[in-house]
Parts: C-alpha cells; sequence; structure tokens
C-alpha cells in the first residue's frame, strides 16, 4: 500500500463530512446522516496508518466497525431523502452486527480474506437495502445520480469480496503489499469521489427543494400558495384548462372562531379545511390557500368523473360533488375540535372554464361570485355559476332538499 495515499482518502472524506455539516445548517434531514458516514469512513480509512492508536489486530476490528457504521449512515441518510427514514433498520443493524462479528472472527484467526470479505459484503448489503427499498422513488436526474452511484459502490465492496481470493492472502501483516491494497485505493478514491459528490449534490437539492417549497407552499396548511397555485397551473396544457372546473371556498363567521377561541384554535380551524380538501382532491387536482381562511381547487379534465345528476356531468357537476363532500368532511372535523355547542361551516363557489376561454381568471372569478351567492344564501352551502352568461346560478341541496336557483 502505497504511503502516499494513507491519508488521501481519510482527508476527502472529512471533507465531504464537513461540507456536509455546514449543509444540515439548511435543516436537510439527510445532512447529519451523509456527515456521520463520511466521517466514520474517513476514520475507517486512517486506521491502518494510525500505527501508534493500539495493535494492528485492534485497529482492523475498529476500522470494520466504522465502515459499518458509516454505511449504516448512508444508507439512513438515503432514507431520510427519499422519504423511507425507518425502511429495514433492524434487518440492517442485524447486517452490520453479522459483519463485524465475522471480520473480528477473522482478526482473532489472522485471516486476511475472512477479514476484508466479511467487510465489503457487509457494506455491500448495507447500501444495497436502502436502494432496494427506494425503487421508483427517484424524482429528479441528481436522485437518479445518487442511485446509480450508489449501486457502483454496491458492485465495487460486492466484486471485492467475491474475489477475495485473487486480492488477498495470508494473514493481516500481508495486507499492505497485497492487490487488494491496490484495488481499495484506486477504487476509493474514484468511487469515493464519485460517491460523495453525488452525495452532497442530494443534500443540495434538498436545500433548494426546502426553499423552493417555502416560496411556493403555505407554512400554516402545507397546500400551495397564490405563486405556487399559478405556477403549478402554468405546467398545464390549454387543452386541460379549457375543460377545468374552479372552486372557492372559505370558513363561514371564522372572526368568531378566533374572537372565542383565540388565533391559535383559529389556525387549527384553517387547517382542517385545507385537510379536508387535500383528503378528497382526485389525482392531477391541486388545492391553494390564496389568504386568510379563503382557499382555491383547480380539478382538470383528466381528474373528473360524471357527477351523478347534481350539475349535470362533465367538470361543474364533478367539482360540486368533490365542494359537497369536502363542506360536510369540514363540518364533522370542526365538531370535532370544538364540540357541538360551537358550528363551524364553509361555503362553496363552483364555476368551469367556458368554450374559447383560454385563462382561469374568468372561471375564478365566477367560482368567487359564486361563494358569495353562497354567503347571501345563508352559508353553509356549494353554489355553481355555469360559465354561459344569463344562466341562473345553481344552489346545491343540502339533506336531500331540491336545488334552488339564483338570478
Amino acid at each position: 500500500m502505497d504511503d502516499r495515499f494513507a491519508f488521501i482518502l481519510p482527508v476527502m472524506q472529512v471533507a465531504f463530512g464537513i461540507a456536509a455539516v455546514l449543509a444540515g445548517r439548511w435543516r436537510v434531514s439527510s445532512a447529519g446522516w451523509w456527515a456521520g458516514g463520511f466521517l466514520a469512513s474517513a476514520a475507517g480509512f486512517a486506521m491502518p496508518a494510525l500505527t501508534f492508536l493500539m495493535p494492528e489486530g485492534g485497529r482492523a476490528v475498529l476500522a470494520s466497525g466504522l465502515f459499518a457504521a458509516a454505511f449504516l449512515c448512508f444508507g439512513q441518510a438515503m432514507g431520510e431523502h427519499f422519504g423511507l427514514r425507518r425502511s429495514h433498520v433492524s434487518l440492517r443493524l442485524g447486517i452490520a452486527a453479522l459483519s463485524v462479528m465475522a471480520s473480528a472472527w477473522g482478526v482473532m484467526s489472522d485471516s486476511l480474506r475472512l477479514h476484508l470479505a466479511a467487510s465489503d459484503a457487509g457494506c455491500a448489503l448495507l447500501m444495497a437495502v436502502p436502494l432496494l427499498a427506494a425503487r421508483g422513488r427517484t424524482r429528479r436526474s441528481g436522485d437518479r445520480a445518487l442511485i446509480v452511484v450508489s449501486w457502483v459502490v454496491v458492485a465495487d465492496a460486492g466484486l471485492r469480496a467475491a474475489a477475495i481470493r485473487w486480492l488477498a492472502s495470508g494473514g493481516l501483516g500481508d495486507f499492505a503489499a497485497s492487490p487488494y491494497a491496490f484495488v481499495y485505493q484506486i477504487t476509493g478514491s474514484l468511487i469515493g469521489v464519485a460517491f460523495a459528490m453525488a452525495a452532497l449534490a442530494s443534500v443540495m437539492i434538498g436545500v433548494l427543494m426546502r426553499y423552493r417549497d417555502w416560496a411556493i407552499c403555505d407554512p400554516l396548511t402545507g397546500l400551495l400558495n397564490r405563486r405556487g397555485f399559478d405556477e403549478a397551473l402554468a405546467g398545464r396544457s390549454a387543452h386541460e384548462k379549457s375543460h377545468a372546473a374552479v372552486i372557492a371556498c372559505d370558513i363561514d363567521h371564522f372572526k368568531a372562531v378566533n374572537d372565542q377561541f383565540g388565533h391559535h384554535r383559529g389556525d387549527e380551524v384553517i387547517a382542517l379545511l385545507a385537510n379536508a380538501i387535500d383528503a378528497h382532491l382526485p389525482a392531477r387536482a391541486f388545492a391553494a390557500r390564496f389568504g386568510g381562511e379563503e382557499f382555491v381547487v383547480y380539478l382538470p379534465q383528466g381528474a373528473l368523473a360524471l357527477a351523478g345528476g347534481l350539475a349535470g356531468t362533465g367538470a361543474v357537476g364533478t367539482a360540486a360533488d368533490l365542494a359537497e363532500t369536502v363542506r360536510r368532511d369540514f363540518a364533522q372535523r370542526v365538531q370535532r375540535l370544538l364540540g357541538r355547542d360551537f358550528a363551524v361551516t364553509a361555503s362553496f363557489g363552483i364555476s368551469a372554464m367556458s368554450p374559447g376561454e383560454v385563462m382561469l381568471d374568468a372561471a375564478l372569478r365566477r367560482a368567487d361570485q359564486a361563494l358569495y351567492q353562497a354567503k347571501s344564501a345563508g352559508r353553509n352551502c356549494c353554489v355553481v355559476k355555469p360559465a354561459l352568461a344569463g344562466q341562473p346560478a345553481l344552489h346545491l341541496p343540502r339533506h336531500g332538499s331540491s336545488a334552488t336557483l339564483h338570478a
């Protein structure tokens, strides 16, 4: 083993670990795990050179433990990144323990092959388990790069373990002169750097996505804000928008909630309406909090089914079904929060794009007008404003009563 490389790998790993620590200041949950992995890996790579620390056998066992800890951290970091925080934790801990014990047995029996193969096989498995769990969760090119490089790391460790018969022989004292040490240096330098860069890229993507979420999402409800609504709408085709419906809604007498229960409870009520909307959104639909207690829902053609007779068929009818479902659900949620003695309801206005319209603004204005008609009609109801001028608005029935037309 070339002494010039003795501290190159540890120093590189420490540098990447420090970079991950700094990135963690932006509250990316995976950053701390990446930092722990790189720092543990750095310590493991440094063990052969730290001859003053302890005897060779102790350093070898400690290095195996450090590498197992590093790959446990790497796996947990990927779990955090892909939303699999608790995925197969017990399995990975068991793999790490078995790997370290087998490697330690190789040290005690002075078998270089067993010591190295056990460590490499354990590291490969510790990385493979979270990668398999993350299948289908890659959303961005940075994610795909991380997955590809991680599989290269798995292949590298696995191939070294499989080829240990040709790469190493004898006892621990033969490590430095073995072909394994040369391969270990080359792959550790090249693949290790690529892996670290991909990992740090995933952390930085997480930072950027966090800032993007702060810019387009409402922090109280988790739904989009007005800017996020406009961005989401800009990504939809003109054909889809031409067949879309919109719902405008807000909470009735919301000031009374704040006055009687305080603003903290008022925020909880707003969040309940957001939860009720989100729970019933069909695929490709999205909702936004436009401000205060007002929300807007966008329903594209691709998300819609036939209405079943509320307001005919198509976008408006399906939107009316959704609005009525959310109205009832919200009332039940608030009742569980505040009790039956203080009823809190919501009103809804619904409209759809008319033939020839290419912008959603007119439909949003009609939905807003329908919302005010719902307020005037006594609140706690849904009103449909037809897209065609001159047609009366339809006050949707509650509890099986007949629909009412409004001029």
